[in-house]
């Protein structure tokens, strides 16, 4: 399974309509596209764990996770026009992004420590 990760923060100043707006855009593009197995979306949530927690330079609001059975279908997501819109859009609204494709393998599968090396 390939997954596209997406950690996103919106513009300081942007109103609620064009925040839902956005967000309609990115739920319908999540449904639209047949290629995508499962989507996944969120906000941040602080998890007090009773100890200090890095989260690097930068921490991000929104989170989008979807699932693709392989990398061709993934590249057929990215290349879909209501990506390539959708694209558009994050440029337009986010202050800050950070994408990233991972393979991943249930971790009791034989297979996953080599994922991990």
């Amino acid at each position: 399974m390939i997954a596209h990760i997406v950690l996103f923060t919106p513009k300081a100043g942007l109103d609620t309509e064009d925040m839902r707006s956005f967000a309609q855009a990115i739920l319908r593009t999540c449904s639209d596209i047949p290629q995508v197995r499962r989507a996944i979306v969120g906000k941040r949530a602080d998890i007090d764990a009773g100890y200090v927690r890095s989260f690097g330079d930068k921490t991000y609001k929104y989170a989008a996770v979807l699932e693709f059975q392989s990398k061709d279908d993934l590249v057929s997501y990215l290349k879909h026009p209501s990506h390539q819109a959708l694209g558009r859009q994050f440029w337009e609204h986010c202050e800050a992004t950070v994408i990233m494709e991972v393979e991943f393998a249930h971790a009791s599968s034989p297979g996953a420590a080599d994922l991990l090396v």
